[in-house]
């Protein structure tokens, strides 16, 4: 899963990336009980990609309320970056 990265723009107008780092897998894996690519392949939700912007705000140090409602009321908008120059040996 090398390559990817996730921008969130919350609705202050500050905006960041963040790398999708093994922790945050690990634990949209563990919340939603299948695989990340699955997840993201042939089921994906919105709601998966708030809960990766959620996961990687707060795994990068910020104060967040917990995932839901009030937590998307802060939230513009969250977005997967792929990065086509990285070479991924991971398979799905």
């Amino acid at each position: 899963m090398d390559g990817l990265s996730i921008r969130i723009k919350l609705a202050d107008g500050t905006e960041n990336t963040y790398v999708l780092r093994p922790r945050i897998i690990v634990e949209f894996e563990q919340k939603f009980g299948k695989g990340f690519a699955k997840l993201l392949g042939d089921e994906q939700k919105l709601e998966y990609i708030y809960y990766l912007g959620w996961a990687a705000l707060k795994a990068n140090g910020h104060v967040l309320k917990p995932f839901g409602l009030d937590f998307l009321d802060t939230v513009e908008s969250c977005e997967i970056i792929t990065d086509p120059n990285s070479e991924s040996t991971a398979t799905a």
